[in-house]
């Protein structure tokens, strides 16, 4: 009888433990349906990236949740943009990534989602790209301070976020270095100036 009540009251505690992880886990799937996009906001709402996250469940322009997908850029007429945002026929806002960083490490993924969160303002302003730009480096600098390994990687994208990241650092943790490469930058050429 002694064992047989230790067994349920052990197996008790793992039913409430496995339970307990289940009820934290936010369900992601009005935002993407796809795997790595769902590790990328998984690892965002691990770092308590709850700015970001609001943004992307639906705390935005459109009271709507952001759609979030791995799409050819360069198909659709940005192949130098590593994510863009977009707005739908209905009104929504799709984020797509470029599909070549569907194996590029999820934290990494997870920056340029943050980036892409800003520009659900959609005020097309130097001001803004520069907000961006600061939420994916900081977004960055924070996976790396948890885990200095993600550094080490030859993904395109994250050779580019340890430069930024760099730059950022070397800059005091000020963006003026990298709001330089925004402002010489063609692509931004059209953006408002305040």
């Amino acid at each position: 009888m002694k064992f047989m009540r230790r067994v349920l009251v052990l197996f008790s505690a793992l039913i409430l433990l496995s339970l307990s992880n289940v009820a934290f886990a936010t369900d992601f799937t009005a935002n993407t349906k796809q795997p790595v996009l769902t590790a990328a906001l998984e690892k965002l709402e691990a770092m308590n990236n709850t700015k970001v996250l609001n943004v992307i469940k639906g705390q935005n322009s459109t009271n709507r949740p952001i759609r979030i997908m791995f799409r050819n850029l360069e198909a659709l007429g940005y192949g130098t943009c590593e994510a863009v945002t977009a707005k739908t026929a209905e009104g929504n806002l799709v984020i797509l990534i470029s599909s070549n960083y569907k194996t590029a490490p999820v934290e990494a993924v997870a920056c340029l989602i943050a980036h892409e969160s800003v520009h659900h303002e959609n005020t097309k302003t130097y001001d803004e790209e520069v907000r961006a730009w600061t939420c994916e480096v900081q977004t960055w600098v924070a996976f790396t301070n948890v885990n200095p390994s993600l550094k080490v990687s030859d993904s395109k994208l994250v050779k580019r976020l340890n430069y930024l990241s760099k730059l950022y650092t070397k800059d005091g943790n000020q963006m003026t270095s990298i709001a330089n490469i925004i402002a010489n930058n063609p692509a931004y050429s059209s953006l408002k100036r305040s």
